[in-house]
């Protein structure tokens, strides 16, 4: 069995030198895997660095663990990918940000576009956001990833073309493209190393919001002759964009 890994919040740790783990983290360990004292772990800060762990003392909800030293781990890939998500309806969003996390973002901004058919309201996506950073965690430490992906706060359209850095590539599938292949796209530029991927919602992005785009400097793409769910499109792309740009080792 490969020994766990688990992401210790910055609140968990006790200097650099002990980990006291609870909550859903500690329930995995000591219910699910069934691990008691003297077993070993890898845990993580989040932020890249990854240690070397042991059990030390199991109690009613969670346990102690002794840092050992540092573990040389892989899992994230040379480039960074933001995928920019139109607000689907029900509970889509949540498997987005599981697969999307799985596959490899960096990060994840929920978008309140045009034909959204969710209205953002601030205190009930602050609420959702907090449940998307919690899936996120998981699915990182289920695809023994280094890093959790940043979950920004809900943005219009405007604001994310704002906050895009001026040197990132753009990619833009829109359904009304029909000139420009992904596969063309990404095979006639070099690797880029700061991504940005805009998925709509169900409804699309609508032609206004595509010129803006475009002016900004996205490469509006088309995905193929079929009409993909909103919720496959982003971790299908970023899967893409991995194949050609990244993850060769």
């Amino acid at each position: 069995m490969r020994v766990p890994r688990i992401f210790v919040r910055p609140e968990e740790w006790q200097g650099r030198e002990t980990v006291r783990v609870t909550g859903t983290s500690a329930q995995h360990i000591t219910r699910v895997l069934r691990l008691g004292a003297g077993a070993e772990l890898v845990v993580l800060d989040g932020e890249g660095g990854a240690y070397r762990a042991e059990i030390r003392e199991l109690t009613r909800d969670g346990f102690t663990a002794a840092i050992t030293g540092t573990a040389s781990v892989t899992g994230e890939p040379d480039l960074a990918i933001t995928l920019i998500q139109g607000l689907p309806k029900g509970d889509k969003m949540d498997y987005v940000v599981q697969k999307a996390t799985e596959v490899g973002v960096s990060r994840i901004i929920p978008l309140a576009s045009e034909r959204a058919v969710v209205r953002a309201r601030e205190e009930r996506t602050d609420k959702k956001r907090e449940r998307w950073k919690r899936i996120a965690t998981s699915a990182a430490e289920q695809a023994f990833r280094l890093v959790v992906p940043e979950i920004l706060p809900v943005m219009t359209l405007p604001r994310v073309l704002d906050f895009t850095p001026p040197e990132a590539f753009i990619l833009f599938p829109w359904e009304e493209e029909r000139e420009n292949p992904l596969k063309a796209v990404l095979r006639s530029h070099p690797a880029a190393q700061d991504i940005y991927i805009f998925i709509g919602p169900e409804g699309g992005f609508t032609e206004a919001e595509a010129r803006a785009a475009a002016d900004r400097g996205a490469h509006r793409v088309t995905l193929g002759p079929r009409i993909l769910r909103t919720e496959t499109a982003g971790p299908l792309v970023t899967a893409l964009v991995l194949y050609e740009w990244g993850d060769h080792s």
